[in-house]
């Protein structure tokens, strides 16, 4: 029987490992944290996609043959509900004894075998994957004949600063940076009331805080928002592009929301205006902004209370370090998937960071595949193989930076997966309601 380990015990995580036990495989999951730790980060805010999107046809049926009664296909959660749900797969009988909380993969190589030994090489197939793990009892090693990342992205925010990088100061006061998405309604409520926040970015995540904040000025008037953007902002003069097409009407009242909020007069809106510096002291930041006025190079220095920087995710790759993975130079993630999510931005118009709602037309070349494929082309299975055999990155992290990330996508990668594992192009727990 085939020996697999699965790192992350996220939503895909807790899939791959539900799977894998129903093909009836030897499978373990391991997660350095709580399950679900680092949805439960951004557990008040609210999904846009429906149930019937974040919940595989396997585990429906598993919680249904056990009476367990279902939010509605139709209706969406809030990120603790998802984790809630997730919590109750990992309590399902297929997964007793499965799934190591607070247990941390620490290295992962492959037994006696090296990074630089046997590439492209059958032999390097033959040596185990070797897994050091550490929990509250201490260290000790865990062998696999296959290993499954889907540790995610959460965890590895982008830096605030110029250039993607951390800009002077970021570092000594990270602490005090809300990456994550601050609770402004709820239990952050005194620190964002009657107080200047600076606000970074421009994808959903600061649409979300931009909105709490907004919802807060009406009880708390003298709130006061900074927005910073690196980019420019569309020919119709709005942050966020309104889809006339708009599939989902909460990401649309995001977009309007966050629209009105850069023309409030108690919000400063700036695009083209990067971090160059940050400090603190006696309660408030000091930051330095850089912008771009008429082609010349501006410098201004604000105080806020708070600075909420939501400029994305990047993945963590330490974990691959021994092994034979490539990278995509854009995304950062496994390097075939990133080309066919490269192409297929490009053909819709955005950068990876799909966050950003404008969509500008792009020349492309005639020899690059039509529209109507690239979507079928993110599910092929093939975008799963790594130059390391055996091993497979799931979840957002196989997707790096871009933001384009869905569940279904993880659902379709983990069925993928066990085809794979199994050498049976057939097997599909899902009954092919994925297709």
């Amino acid at each position: 029987m085939k020996q697999v380990v699965i790192i992350g015990g996220g939503p895909i995580g807790v899939e791959a490992a539900l799977y894998g036990a129903m093909a009836g495989l030897d499978v373990q999951l391991f997660e350095r944290g709580q399950l679900c730790e680092n949805v439960r980060t951004w557990g008040h805010i609210g999904l846009f996609t429906e149930w019937k999107r974040n919940r595989s046809p396997l585990a429906v049926r598993l919680l249904h043959e056990l009476g367990v009664e279902l939010p509605p296909q139709e209706t969406t959660s809030s990120g603790d509900e998802l984790a809630d749900y997730v919590g109750q797969l990992a309590n399902l009988e297929a997964l007793r004894g499965r799934i190591f909380l607070h247990t941390e993969v620490v290295g992962l190589t492959r037994e006696r075998v090296l990074k630089s030994d046997f590439a492209d090489d059958p032999r390097r197939v033959q040596a185990p994957f070797r897994l050091v793990v550490r929990d509250e009892s201490g260290e000790r090693v865990v062998h696999a004949d296959c290993v499954i990342d889907a540790t995610g992205v959460y965890a590895t925010p982008n830096p605030a600063g110029n250039g993607g990088a951390r800009c002077p100061g970021e570092s000594a006061n990270q602490s005090r940076i809300d990456y994550a998405l601050p609770d402004v309604l709820g239990r952050d409520r005194e620190r964002f009331a009657n107080r200047h926040t600076l606000v970074v970015g421009s994808g959903h995540s600061a649409a979300s805080t931009l909105r709490s904040i907004g919802d807060l000025m009406h009880d708390f008037p003298q709130t006061r928002v900074t927005w910073v953007v690196r980019r420019d902002v569309p020919p119709h003069g709005a942050p966020y592009t309104l889809a006339p097409d708009e599939s989902s009407p909460q990401r649309d009242e995001l977009h309007r929301r966050a629209n009105e909020m850069a023309n409030d007069v108690r919000v400063d809106f700036r695009p083209r205006t990067v971090i160059d510096d940050i400090e603190y002291s006696n309660g408030s930041f000091r930051v330095v902004l850089n912008t771009v006025e008429q082609g010349e190079v501006r410098r201004r220095e604000i105080a806020c209370d708070n600075i909420a920087c939501h400029t994305g995710f990047r993945p963590d790759t330490s974990l691959w370090r021994e092994l034979q993975i490539v990278e995509h130079p854009a995304t950062g993630g496994p390097f075939s998937l990133g080309e066919v999510l490269l192409t297929a931005n490009r053909r819709a118009g955005v950068g990876l960071s799909t966050g950003y709602a404008e969509r500008q037309t792009t020349d492309l070349k005639d020899s690059e595949p039509p529209i109507e494929n690239v979507g079928d082309e993110r599910n092929d299975e093939r975008l799963l193989l790594q130059n390391e055999p055996n091993f497979y990155v799931v979840g957002i992290k196989s997707y790096g930076r871009d933001a384009g990330f869905l569940m279904q996508n993880g659902f379709r990668q983990v069925r993928d997966v066990y085809k794979i594992i199994t050498k049976n192009t057939d097997f599909d727990l899902y009954e092919g309601t994925l297709d």
